[in-house]
């Protein structure tokens, strides 16, 4: 899991800083389990373009990402 003042890895942390109103907004890989997608209420939720893999290649991560959140609501994936 990896966390900074802008983005949030790992659906655990996700979820609770959701629970804490600290996320407003949520990218999910295409392939994000069903499970933990249904965790993601009252936050604005946007399924990325490609799957885990993408999404961590994307981040800049060298490790699959589910899903990825940021505390602006106005965020974006670059």
């Amino acid at each position: 899991m990896a966390k900074d003042d802008k983005m949030i890895i790992g659906a655990k942390q996700i979820i609770a800083e959701i629970k804490n109103g600290k996320v407003k907004k949520v990218f999910v890989a295409k392939n994000c389990p069903k499970a933990l997608t249904e965790k993601l209420i009252n936050v604005k939720v946007e399924t990325f373009d490609g799957d885990q893999t993408q999404l961590g290649t994307k981040l800049g991560k060298p490790f699959p990402v589910a899903m990825v959140g940021f505390k602006d609501i106005y965020a974006e994936l670059k």
